[in-house]
């Protein structure tokens, strides 16, 4: 009996030594899921960091490029838009080819920069705004004769009217003044052959 109790009792150890190997091959597993996790975690966390650094820098190259280049502020409205020469929907977009393409150019207008008199590039600039403006004010001075035409034309075109009323009204009055002095007689006023009443 006591055989038996101890066979018995030496089975359930033999159980929990299994039940705890069992326990310490998942804890080991857990573990090192939860290690493999964190790494993950740090990776993806170093891969935010990065992005963020990165589009910092990007913001930072922006403004950069707006001080540097009038023509981005005059065409940021046709940027991403169909049918512009700024549409990159759909274009896949090697940043590595992009940024060599930029040290290549970099490259060729720093030498470029020591063979032009940057000098005589400022004066073109401030000579094709200049040229713009003179435009622009050439186009309002345009529409603004074609304004003073129009309204010189309506003034003649008044002119004419009061003219002519006054004219006949003083016809009339000539008309009548005549017969008045000397009854059975006629009178009026008549414009010079070939001419009309505003010409005399």
């Amino acid at each position: 009996m006591a055989q038996a109790r101890l066979d018995d009792e030496r089975g359930k150890l033999t159980g929990y030594d299994e039940e705890l190997k069992s326990l310490e091959e998942t804890t080991r597993s857990k573990s090192s899921r939860i290690t493999e996790e964190s790494l993950e975690m740090q990776k993806l966390t170093h891969s935010l960091e990065k992005s963020q650094k990165e589009q910092s820098a990007a913001a930072t190259s922006l403004k950069q490029l707006e001080s540097e280049h009038d023509w981005i502020a005059d065409e940021r409205d046709s940027f991403g838009r169909a049918n512009t020469s700024y549409d990159f929907q759909g274009q896949r977009i090697d940043m590595a080819e992009c940024r060599a393409s930029l040290r290549n150019v970099t490259e060729r207008w720093g030498k470029m920069k020591k063979t032009i008199n940057p000098r005589v590039m400022a004066m073109i600039d401030s000579v094709e705004k200049k040229e713009a403006s003179l435009k622009n004010m050439m186009r309002t001075v345009v529409r603004d004769k074609r304004k003073i035409e129009e309204t010189v034309a309506t003034l003649d075109e008044y002119k004419r009217e009061a003219l002519r009323r006054t004219w006949e009204k003083v016809n009339g009055d000539f008309g009548n003044i005549f017969r008045d002095l000397l009854p059975g007689s006629f009178a009026r006023l008549d414009p010079c052959e070939g001419r009309g009443i505003e010409e005399g």
